[in-house]
């Protein structure tokens, strides 16, 4: 363990000689569960287009448009680290990650063409959540001058930060992963979580409330692991 570092407040970090055992198995419980969700979301996802009018500047399509560029954030960032680590944890979670969240990259694309609207976003990021929500969580200026701000969503990893990544090995580049993972999801939590309320479709509420518990589960599962890197 690092000596920086310290458990988290409330984790119990598996010790004896069948705590690689215990460790697995939590991992596939956890994966169990990520699954189920994503099968769920899958089959409510996939049913026959609805045909009520979805605005090109509403929180459904903000919400998959903007959900689509968090989640391949993700996405890139577990397959960086289970490129490179040797740590059979991270690895399985990052698996887990990328495909769960590919999938459901897949299914707001479709959704998006289902409606009949471009997959380009004619707003600011996280401009469908209201006043002073776009760009990163901060205010953008008139004109969305602020254009570094209007890149970055909740949780998002800068340039810099990713390159960090790319560049880390062995266990800081594990820590970082988590580090980053764990603010990520934060952020598409909060992103998911305004979806159930202003969303007009059950589709995306769905899916929606299906990826806060998902990763709110994962975020606990991180700071778990995070604590006995």
């Amino acid at each position: 363990m690092d000596p920086q570092m310290t458990p988290a407040k409330g984790s119990t970090a598996p010790s004896g000689p069948d705590a690689p055992a215990r460790a697995r198995t939590r991992w596939v419980v956890f994966a169990a569960v990520v699954l189920l969700t994503a099968l769920v979301s899958f089959g409510l996802g996939r049913l026959p287009a609805e045909r009520e009018s979805v605005s090109d500047t509403g929180p459904d399509a903000g919400f998959s448009r903007d959900m689509q560029a968090h989640h391949a954030q993700a996405v890139e960032m577990a397959l960086i680290i289970r490129d490179k680590s040797a740590n059979a944890e991270i690895r399985a979670i990052a698996y887990d990650i990328a495909t769960t969240q590919q999938h459901q990259n897949g299914q707001m694309f479709a959704w998006l063409r289902d409606w009949g609207l471009p997959q380009a976003r004619s707003q600011e990021p996280m401009a469908w959540m209201g006043p002073g929500t776009a760009g990163h969580g901060t205010t953008l200026s008139p004109g969305g001058r602020n254009k570094e701000a209007a890149r970055l969503m909740e949780g998002m990893a800068t340039p810099a930060q990713m390159q960090g990544l790319r560049a880390s090995a062995g266990a800081a580049a594990d820590r970082l992963f988590t580090d980053l993972m764990i603010r990520h999801h934060q952020g598409g939590v909060a992103m998911a979580t305004a979806a159930t309320r202003l969303a007009q479709t059950a589709k995306v509420k769905n899916l929606a409330a299906g990826i806060v518990k998902a990763q709110t589960a994962e975020i606990n599962a991180l700071e778990e692991l995070r604590g006995r890197l």
